[in-house]
């Protein structure tokens, strides 16, 4: 699907376009998924060189960020899905030159759609606009998809380090997944942000034909980018120290089971070590005479220990419940 944006009086009209029927005065072309054949009559009539889908998905710089017959080619790293716990990358490629700005794109990222909703309202009458624009409107979201983030670790933080209430019954295996899904989309921004920042610093090289507005507003959001990604930056570390606590705590609980169970091993079998001795027709050394106390003997020396060291165990948890 093609869609043309022309300037109107209070913004940007759309036009969908059906065939070779594009308006000379459309600022902004952007482009859906579109077939090959839409593909050629695209060339055709912008006289641009389109690049292929397995051309955007190239890593090297020279071949997502090069200038060609007077127009600027910029493939982007944008993030879709991100309403979802698992956001994906796609790459989308800006051809930007005095008359349009052309987006080539196979999915819908939320920047597009927020922007194309907000299109009709928007004063952006040039291509240099349009496309500030979108990139003003992707960091935008970046932002808000990392405050959510801040906002899931603080709250994951709270229940690791929480001293009372039911901190006990907390599932670490949640907060491990909670923790990987919090750090896989800061690891996407971060990625995404670093992409942005040299797609605008090779924009602002790659034309000197800015206007003053968009000159400006382009180094806004470079300041932008770099606040941005210092405090990815502290998110991470604070993702990698969240990780460390809850392994810590896993490996504590690991601890204290097996702990317990030493404890119940040693209840078991120093009765039955105490019982076993002394049914091997072990003679006491001391003069029994028929007399029962001896069995009382040695059941005290079968079950007192354990109740002493229980005692002393009951009272350890009292004195550490009271600081």
């Amino acid at each position: 699907m093609i869609v043309a944006w022309t300037t109107g009086e209070k913004g940007l009209i759309r036009h969908e376009i059906a065939g070779s029927a594009i308006p000379a005065e459309a600022v902004w072309i952007d482009c859906i998924d579109i077939t090959p054949d839409e593909e050629r009559t695209l060339e055709a009539l912008l006289h641009l060189d389109m690049p292929t889908r397995a051309e955007m998905q190239e890593i090297e710089a020279s071949s997502r960020l090069y200038r060609e017959g007077g127009a600027v080619y910029m493939t982007a790293t944008m993030l879709i899905k991100t309403e979802t716990e698992q956001p994906e990358n796609t790459q989308v490629t800006f051809i930007l030159s005095r008359q349009c700005l052309v987006t080539l794109r196979y999915a819908e990222p939320w920047s597009f759609r927020t922007f194309s909703a907000r299109a009709p309202k928007c004063r952006a009458d040039t291509a240099e606009l349009v496309f500030i624009c979108l990139l003003e409107t992707t960091v935008e979201r970046l932002a808000d998809m990392l405050e959510i983030v801040s906002l899931e670790l603080e709250r994951i933080q709270q229940q690791i380090f929480r001293r009372k209430g039911p901190s006990h019954n907390l599932d670490l295996e949640r907060v491990l997944y909670k923790i990987g899904h919090c750090g896989n989309i800061s690891s996407k921004i971060r990625e995404s942000l670093v992409d942005k920042n040299r797609l605008l610093h090779f924009a602002e090289s790659a034309s000197t034909e800015w206007c003053p507005e968009g000159r400006s507003r382009i180094r806004a959001v470079l300041h932008d980018i770099t606040s941005l990604s210092d405090h990815a930056s502290y998110t991470a570390g604070k993702i990698a120290f969240l990780l460390d606590a809850t392994l810590g705590l896993i490996n504590n609980n690991v601890n204290q089971q097996m702990k317990r169970m030493t404890m119940v091993m040693l209840a078991v079998l120093w009765p039955a070590l105490v019982s076993g001795f002394f049914a091997m027709n072990v003679a006491l050394p001391f003069p029994q005479s028929g007399a029962h106390w001896p069995f009382y003997l040695c059941l005290g020396l079968a079950f007192g220990p354990l109740v002493l060291g229980f005692a002393w165990w009951w009272r350890q948890q009292r004195r550490s419940k009271r600081h």
